[in-house]
């Protein structure tokens, strides 16, 4: 039985009358003595007395209003219930970052998601930023963070922030000083991204507008092993700020501006032929939240 029915029952038994309650729910008076008609039907007995100054309650009219009113009121407690559920984000949500950007917002993302959307789990994988790329691309992941490798995007990409690259080393490694650093870089033994990288070739285009001959004693993609050998003393690094914030902050490693010109830059992508989930929507508003913060401290 439908529970408007049983609505219009219990509107009918605590108005007094047939017309107030078509007056109340903006129906014809004759649906409203259907309802009850139907009601009385599937009970077997007659729920109400008509007479003259409207209806009253019989003995099984009584008995049933007590026992519809809990019922009723449970029945859209969970109707109310569930459909505040319906619209919280929840489900799996698979996020590609690259290393850079786990190290520096990896964890406050899970934080601010464990708070705002404890619904949403953001399950977190590291990954070079072309494979990142094709993890989206190939829906092996929802969304994706990286630097801006300069490829002709299948994707939708959206800028979460830039930040300086600069010239890193430990605070004893020999490091030119002057307000050239440009024309001082000559000699000095450097760990660069491999050639494959877009910061590599951002990094190479500045140096040949320089007219500056960089001496590459590694060529080494991985950030740990970047760190070792900065913290080794073997070599300075040109690195994005953004993947050494904390040893800047704590005094391991010192740096040197590079000019304003050598930014680099990290995007979200997403694809473009998949639907947003709500639990990808939560993702992606907090996740811009959190590289605001992340690209503000690096800046």
């Amino acid at each position: 039985m439908e529970t408007r029915i049983l609505e219009t029952f219990l509107l009918v038994a605590e108005s007094g009358g047939l017309s107030s309650a078509a007056s109340i729910l903006a129906v014809p008076q004759s649906q409203v003595s259907r309802h009850v008609k139907e009601l009385e039907e599937a009970c077997g007995a007659p729920l109400l007395y008509r007479h003259g100054r409207g209806v009253s309650l019989t003995l099984a009219g009584e008995r049933l209003r007590e026992q519809l009113r809990p019922l009723l009121a449970q029945l859209q407690e969970a109707i109310a219930s569930a459909a505040a559920q319906a619209s919280k984000p929840a489900g799996p949500v698979d996020v590609a970052l690259s290393p850079a950007f786990m190290r520096a917002a990896g964890l406050r993302l899970l934080d601010a998601m464990a708070v705002d959307y404890p619904d949403v789990r953001v399950r977190l994988v590291s990954g070079n930023s072309r494979y990142v790329y094709e993890w989206v691309l190939h829906a092996q992941v929802d969304i994706g963070v990286l630097s801006d490798i300069g490829m002709s995007s299948q994707l939708l990409l959206e800028e979460l922030g830039e930040a300086p690259v600069v010239l890193v080393a430990h605070p004893e490694f020999a490091l030119p000083d002057t307000g050239s650093i440009a024309a001082d870089l000559a000699g000095v033994p450097l760990r660069l991204p491999s050639p494959g990288q877009g910061l590599r070739r951002h990094i190479d285009q500045w140096a040949a507008k320089h007219s500056v001959n960089l001496s590459v004693a590694y060529e080494i993609d991985d950030p740990d092993m970047t760190r070792e050998i900065i913290a080794t003393r073997r070599a300075a690094a040109i690195v994005s700020r953004l993947s050494i914030c904390r040893e800047l902050a704590n005094g391991t490693f010192v740096e040197r501006p590079l000019g304003q010109e050598l930014k680099a830059r990290t995007v979200m992508a997403t694809a473009r032929n998949r639907p947003v989930t709500p639990a990808m929507k939560a993702t992606i508003h907090t996740l811009k939240a959190v590289s605001a913060q992340v690209f503000a401290a690096a800046g």
